[in-house]
């Protein structure tokens, strides 16, 4: 809390940092996981909050599958999605989401990976993915 005694909103870009800093360890398969996995929530709690603060949006009451409204969002396919998305950039964050979506499933549910230079390949992707939606989503503009 800052000397005002007012809650700050916890800053997600610190969670892509962290991904980038766990990516180093190329031989630790657990550190290779959360990698994908914060550099995945970082950029899905951006693009949740542009939608909010921004889009003046929020999920559907009774909405239970956020991460995949969010994916459906940002391409277009949900009630209430923006339709300005003349650059491709809305539509971007969707595919960048729902591809970061699925690799963060795996690394955090399947039990075994098909190899470390394959994961390695895999963490290097999710991070520039993320990148991507992150800077677009502090941007904004679109």
């Amino acid at each position: 809390m800052p000397e005002t005694g007012l809650p700050v909103a916890f800053c997600w870009r610190h969670y892509l940092e962290l991904a980038e800093d766990l990516a180093t360890h190329t031989t630790d398969e657990a550190k290779l996981r959360a990698a994908i996995s914060r550099a995945y929530y970082a950029a899905f709690c951006n693009a949740r909050n542009y939608m909010i603060n921004n889009d003046h949006n929020s999920f559907p009451s009774g909405q239970k599958q956020y991460h995949k409204y969010l994916v459906q969002y940002y391409k277009g396919e949900a009630d209430g999605s923006k339709t300005d998305n003349i650059d491709g950039t809305r539509e971007q964050i969707g595919k960048d989401l729902d591809s970061m979506r699925h690799d963060r499933r795996k690394v955090d549910y399947d039990d075994r990976v098909d190899n470390l230079d394959k994961l390695n390949k895999k963490v290097l992707d999710v991070i520039k993915r993320s990148k991507r939606v992150v800077l677009n989503t502090e941007i904004g503009g679109f």
